[in-house]
């Protein structure tokens, strides 16, 4: 004996709106976020047909052709400079000091910078430049 009220209820899940959903919520924040870009100092090196490779000396300071100033990539004040260097100097004294300065760089602030290393103790400057 069958009732007919009592039939059985087939339950179907439709997941087509549930998937629709997430990926417009993962179009939603990839365009909404934020993507963090390192700050850095974008230099275009001088070139020279005398240059010769060394290797990799542990301490750069770099200068644009703005005057922004970076150790270590880390943007910092000519006024900051000698003190950074000082204390980095007196735990690795033999280290020596890459000098990169943009192409386009006036000669007195790179020889303020340069006053600045040698007054921090570093007697060994190298300046970065491109093979031709």
């Amino acid at each position: 004996m069958e009732f007919e009220g009592r039939a059985r209820i087939h339950s179907h899940l439709d997941i087509a709106p549930l998937i629709d959903i997430v990926f417009l919520l993962l179009v939603f924040f990839m365009l909404t976020s934020t993507f963090l870009v390192p700050e850095a100092i974008e230099l275009e090196l001088p070139e020279s047909a005398s240059a010769s490779t060394t290797e990799v000396t542990p301490i750069t300071v770099s200068l644009d052709s703005k005057g922004q100033l970076a150790l270590d990539g880390e943007l910092i004040e000519l006024e900051k400079l000698r003190p950074a260097l000082a204390a980095r100097l007196k735990q690795q004294p033999d280290s020596a000091i890459t000098l990169k300065s943009d192409a386009h760089t006036e000669l007195q602030p790179l020889l303020r910078v340069m006053d600045e290393i040698r007054a921090a103790g570093g007697t060994q400057i190298a300046l970065a430049t491109l093979q031709k």
